[in-house]
């Protein structure tokens, strides 16, 4: 597997839609120092994107935010399963500036939904969209 610091394109446009927002949060953890090996964009229902960082992995889903927790398996394409994994704040799509502080802050405990992935017109996918690539 190649490292990549930043999620290639993924060939479903409901999935790419969310590499600008992974993209920067990646820029983020790199700018703080994080110690990112890789960065890909998972499956949908729900979208997701794995953050590997050594032993562990930061995965984001659009239900339930950020996760962290021991890397246990995934790939590009392949939902990443993480063991003893934490919930990082409470905000399905935090500023990505604030991801390395929600990080060093630590988790907060064990994954809620925060958000149904099926709801329609809650205004997630305007705010995903701000953060669309040039």
């Amino acid at each position: 597997m190649i490292d990549r610091l930043r999620p290639l394109p993924h060939s479903d446009p409901f999935v790419d839609v969310t590499r600008g927002y992974i993209t920067r949060v990646g820029d983020a953890l790199q700018a703080r120092g994080v110690p990112l090996s890789n960065v890909w964009l998972d499956p949908s229902d729900p979208r997701d994107a794995t953050f590997v960082l050594g032993l562990q992995a930061l995965v984001w889903n659009e239900s339930e935010g950020f996760l962290l927790g021991e890397f246990v398996s995934g790939e590009p394409g392949v939902r990443t399963i993480l063991c003893d994994s934490a919930q990082l704040g409470d905000d399905v799509l935090p500023d990505p500036r604030s991801v390395p502080d929600l990080l060093e802050h630590g988790a907060k405990g064990a994954p809620v939904t925060l958000r149904s992935y099926t709801a329609g017109h809650d205004g997630f996918e305007d705010a995903l969209a701000r953060h669309r690539m040039p």
